[in-house]
């Protein structure tokens, strides 16, 4: 099936019934992404399926950034908790129906889903990869020792994970640099998670939000020299 960018704003607008600066505003928020050819803007099916994904969790009442996040973590068609009967149905299924991701954890040890995540995304032990398939449902998982661990240079870590295929990396904390590095090649970081990557991932896929933030390369919070404090203690009984 094809899928060519032929619809112009003005005519998205119209269709669905959503302002030009509306879209626009969801062009610069990441949630769409049209095509320009001449200078302008043109939209394919899936990126009409997608607006109206969006139009019904706004309706719903999520935010733009919790929009985000839920079409990052899932499939429309999981989001939206749509019957199997609707998603024959549906163009963007027919196009995108084996949609898989693919989140890497950093952890303290390699037991796979059981290990604990690690409090400290660069020098964490081991990365734990798991696969979801279109439901959410965990295919696979495959643990790898990271082995930037004891080298202290930006991107190398980003890279890595990068070249691995995730779409998303899970740490306890985190540079803002090595955020931005993943950010830069489609990679969404998380931080602020513990306990075990089973119940970790079980949150993410129910839309729970964690605490915690990104630390910068002078920052002296007391979060962030936690998450530094932690990691180094950490190594130690290693």
């Amino acid at each position: 099936m094809e899928d060519k960018p032929v619809y112009t704003i003005g005519v998205v607008s119209k269709m669905l019934g959503v302002h030009p600066r509306t879209l626009r505003i969801y062009e610069e928020e990441g949630l769409i992404s049209p095509r320009r050819i001449g200078g302008k803007r043109y939209y394919s099916e899936s990126d009409l399926h997608r607006l109206r994904c969006i139009r019904v969790l706004l309706e719903e009442g999520v935010n733009i950034a919790g929009i985000k996040r839920l079409l990052s973590l899932a499939p429309c068609w999981r989001v939206l908790k749509c019957p199997v009967e609707k998603r024959e149905l549906c163009s963007w299924y027919k196009i995108h129906g084996r949609w898989k991701m693919r989140i890497a954890f950093a952890t303290e040890d390699d037991r796979g889903l059981e290990a604990q995540v690690y409090s400290h995304f660069r020098i964490a032990p081991f990365f734990t990869f798991v696969d979801l398939d279109p439901d959410g449902e965990v295919v696979s998982v495959e643990v790898k020792e990271n082995p930037f661990a004891q080298v202290h240079s930006p991107g190398l870590v980003p890279g890595f994970i990068r070249d691995e295929g995730a779409d998303m990396v899970v740490a306890g904390g985190m540079g803002m640099r090595a955020a931005e590095s993943m950010r830069r090649v489609g990679v969404e970081p998380v931080v602020g998670a513990q306990g075990r990557v089973m119940d970790v991932l079980g949150a993410i896929l129910a839309g729970e939000e964690f605490e915690g933030s990104l630390c910068s390369p002078h920052d002296d919070s007391r979060e962030c020299k936690k998450h530094q404090a932690e990691g180094e203690g950490q190594k130690a009984k290693d």
